[in-house]
């Protein structure tokens, strides 16, 4: 009988696993959903476990998603919807985790990507000035590239802090 319990619990801890997608996989498909629907739908079913107590950063993950149907989207209300609930989503994730230099960097990215009159720039500066001050400490090596890439090429960033950025 206890034999069979714990089978019973070690399936259920099995699939609680399971409804957590691979963060490599994530990141391989957000940055694929830049340019490609499929991309941007098959990234949205993947992260469509992903919940308020899942972790932070499949958080802002899914918030990306969620702003990413909002460009594909034909409907205007649609794109609205979309837009307001992967910013809901984004800044719960920042709240949570306000020093997880990715999460920080998604929001910045987005933020710098989108049209003026959406009124979403308000952290610009801010996670710029973030991501400047924490670059160094990350271990990620290829989120340490993106974010260089990014800023380097960024009209955000003065020819002064672009020197300073260094792999």
């Amino acid at each position: 009988m206890k034999l069979t319990g714990f089978f019973i619990l070690l399936l259920f801890a099995i699939n609680s696993y399971a409804t957590e997608p691979e963060i490599e996989k994530v990141k391989s498909l957000f940055q694929a959903s830049a340019h490609n629907k499929g991309a941007a739908d098959q990234l949205l079913k993947l992260l469509s476990n992903v919940n308020e107590s899942s972790a932070p950063l499949l958080i802002s993950y899914k918030g990306a998603a969620e702003m990413m149907q909002a460009k594909y989207a034909f409907n205007p209300i649609n794109k609205i919807k979309r837009f307001n609930n992967g910013k809901r989503l984004l800044e719960d994730a920042v709240k949570k985790a306000p020093e997880q230099i990715e999460i920080r960097f998604l929001r910045f990215a987005i933020q710098t990507n989108l049209p003026g009159f959406l009124n979403y720039n308000d952290e610009i500066q801010k996670d710029k000035k973030y991501l400047l001050s924490n670059l160094k400490t990350t271990q990620d090596k290829k989120l340490k590239q993106n974010i260089v890439k990014y800023l380097s090429a960024s009209k955000y960033c003065s020819a002064e802090e672009k020197k300073r950025l260094e792999i």
